[in-house]
């Protein structure tokens, strides 16, 4: 029966012999009366015991069936179970797997010992049966499902053409319900199905109207047909695929050829800032082959600030970037999902490639005017750190409260500071609070410096100044430099891993010799400056690369400080949270009084990959919206409520340019408001196509 069992049964052979072994077991003593004996084998139910030694080794084994004989010659229930122990019995090793397990037919339950030759079980043909009808069991729901979910049809029948079982894609497409059909002959049911008992694939016919591929499997048990398993395909869905197959690849030779023509360099990125589709002009813009390019992030490329800021916010930004010596505009516009949850999936950057002075021009204008921006917003945002201290800077974190700790302890030198982590730690609070720690150079300014939102050709002059007439559009009183502001007091370098090389030189000079010179200017002035430094990139790689210069990073390395992430600060997510309702509640007007129990549960599940600035953007977003009262979930931005699990990645070409035929369609039906006719005129496309389309996407 055991043989039979395994030969036949869908038992799972290779897991171990302690998931199945019956662990409810009292083992015996040499000296344990039969009595003993008997309570045990009535409280486990079990035919045999294990027998141990002191150590709970295993030394024999005492089967009932012995007990019980032993009894019948007039044995007493308080003599001891030592004769009727069977010495140097079977055992199984834990570490088994049940192909390796056999019973002998004479022997009952066999006991499972480790590698000490302790008893850990027992396990017999009872607990074999057990586990092969669980088995069994689960097999038989995993293939139902496997059958409900199939995109087939699929008819079991038995040798005569009886339906055994039939699955719900072959109800829907035949118009049939199980119920009605099972134990019916095939025949009568579906009449024109051409049914064979032997093996036939790839048939090709008409069944209830429907163009159908046909396969036809016998099933055999014990080497005996017992059924047939009959699937059946749908082709009127491969026509419609490959009808829209051919509409893509008309949608794709246009689109190549309307990317190809631009002469502005384009990017299309996925959300994680990959480069997944570039024309001609971006090739030629970065000197590589595009199989070289796709794939790779798009600042490996181009010396443009990372489009980061466009897949959280959703709001196209324009950057300037220098290439081949000149001055570009980028602008970065947003992708959105082709649905209605407005969800960013990815990115399009465009370089514009004029060759004449006036993008130049418009790129040096727009940097002034960013920089006036950010000035403002730096005068705006003193109203609230003028006076920061550590005692400002929140925190019930231990590893973070350490790093207050030690700042304001070395707050008092002058040494220079390197601080470490990812966007929107607080870098930018830490540098300040230094700077007010510090007894002499809190009364002198703290000076903020964006390394990376300088362009090149522009890095010297603003942070070294310029003498009057240096060069065309100079002031002609001339301009003080960063450094000049900063004497005396602090200078925070932020993102100073976005430094040029060729600055990099200049400033480890300033840092040795306690000088620097202006633009236009031939002698060196002193300057007495403690240098912070902040970047959320890894240093000593970009030094392997050849970006940074290791000479300087020793030097700024002097002390060095990593911030840790909000995601491993969770005990401060609420804290912040609190803390930024009060602030936009002064900033505001509001009246918010705190989180609901809900949106503090969201708060702490959300990974903030943009940290403490994403959770302070969140806040202010959501008092906007409450305005009064506690602020519940509806208030939060849709991605803390369903945080992106798998980022969106296109995988082909193709599939980007079937989103942008999408887009396409929608922005004609836009400028016609809403007129198909007039939308498929303005595409030069037949109103048959364009309803096609329509279809296709979902329109």
């Amino acid at each position: 029966m055991y043989n039979e069992i395994k030969k036949n049964s869908l038992i799972n052979y290779s897991m171990p012999v302690t998931d199945v072994m019956n662990t409810y077991f009292k083992p015996l003593r040499r000296d344990d009366t039969l009595r003993t004996a008997f309570q045990y084998f009535k409280e486990t139910k079990l035919d045999t015991l294990p027998v141990v030694d002191e150590q709970g080794r295993l030394i024999g084994v005492c089967p009932k069936r012995r007990l019980y004989k032993a009894l019948l010659k007039g044995s007493s229930l308080e003599q001891t179970c030592a004769p009727f122990i069977v010495e140097s019995p079977k055992f199984f090793s834990s570490d088994l797997t049940y192909d390796k397990v056999s019973f002998d037919g004479r022997i009952g339950t066999v006991p499972v010992v480790d590698h000490d030759g302790k008893v850990v079980g027992m396990i017999g043909l009872k607990e074999f049966l057990y586990q092969s009808l669980n088995q069994v069991s689960f097999s038989y729901a995993s293939l139902d499902s496997i059958l409900r979910a199939i995109y087939e049809g699929m008819i079991v029948v038995d040798n005569n053409g009886n339906i055994l079982k039939i699955n719900p894609s072959a109800e829907n497409m035949f118009g049939i319900k199980a119920e009605d059909v099972i134990g019916s002959s095939l025949m009568e049911v579906l009449p024109e199905l051409p049914f064979s008992s032997q093996f036939t694939q790839g048939v090709k016919t008409i069944v209830c109207c429907i163009p159908v591929l046909i396969n036809q499997v016998p099933i055999f048990q014990d080497g005996v047909q017992i059924g047939i398993n009959i699937a059946i395909l749908d082709m009127s869905d491969l026509e419609r695929i490959a009808a829209e197959l051919e509409s893509v690849k008309e949608l794709q030779s246009t689109l190549s050829g309307l990317l190809s023509a631009l002469s502005d360099g384009v990017f299309v990125l996925d959300y994680a800032g990959c480069i997944k589709y570039i024309n001609d002009a971006a090739s030629h813009l970065v000197h590589e082959n595009p199989d070289k390019i796709i794939g790779k992030p798009l600042v490996e490329f181009l010396n443009c600030s990372d489009p980061v800021q466009v897949r959280q916010t959703g709001i196209a930004e324009v950057d300037v970037c220098k290439i081949d010596g000149k001055n570009c505009m980028v602008s970065h516009v947003p992708i959105s999902a082709n649905d209605d949850s407005d969800k960013i999936v990815g990115v399009i950057s465009i370089v514009y490639l004029d060759d004449n002075k006036l993008t130049e021009t418009i790129a040096r204008k727009w940097f002034s005017l960013r920089q006036q921006v950010q000035y403002y917003r730096d005068e705006f945002e003193k109203w609230g750190i003028e006076n920061s201290s550590f005692e400002q800077i929140i925190s019930q974190n231990l590893e973070f409260m350490t790093k207050k700790v030690e700042a304001l302890r070395i707050a008092r030198s002058s040494s220079t500071v390197l601080l470490t982590g990812e966007s929107g730690v607080g870098k930018d609070m830490f540098a300040r609070a230094i700077h007010s720690a510090s007894l002499q150079r809190a009364k002198h300014a703290f000076v903020k410096v964006n390394c990376a939102a300088i362009p090149e050709t522009l890095f010297e002059s603003e942070m070294f100044g310029y003498a009057p007439g240096s060069f065309t559009g100079a002031y002609a009183g001339g301009k003080i430099g960063y450094f000049e502001m900063a004497n005396e007091g602090t200078i925070f370098l932020d993102e100073v891993g976005e430094m040029p090389l060729s600055i990099q030189v200049k400033l480890l000079q300033v840092i040795q010799d306690k000088k620097y010179t202006r633009v236009g200017e031939t002698s060196p002035r002193d300057v007495d400056v403690r240098i912070i430094a902040a970047t959320n990139r890894d240093l000593r790689n970009a030094i392997n690369k050849g970006l940074f210069r290791e000479d300087l990073f020793y030097r700024l390395n002097v002390i060095e400080m990593a911030l840790p992430p909000l995601r491993s600060r969770s005990e401060d997510i609420i804290p912040l949270a609190n803390m930024f309702i009060k602030k936009y509640n002064g900033i505001l007007g509001s009246s918010v009084t705190g989180l609901s129990s809900t949106v503090e549960e969201a708060l702490v599940r959300y990974p903030w990959p943009g940290n403490i600035r994403e959770l302070e953007n969140a806040i202010e977003r959501a008092v906007n919206f409450a305005w009064e009262g506690e602020i519940r979930v509806e208030h939060l931005p849709r991605d803390i409520l369903n945080p992106v699990q798998d980022i969106y990645v296109p995988n082909s070409y193709v599939t980007v340019l079937n989103d942008l035929g999408k887009d396409i369609i929608l922005d004609a039906l836009k400028k016609t408001d809403g007129n198909k006719s007039a939308a498929a005129r303005l595409l030069k496309m037949s109103r048959s196509a364009f309803y096609e389309k329509l279809a296709k996407y979902g329109i």
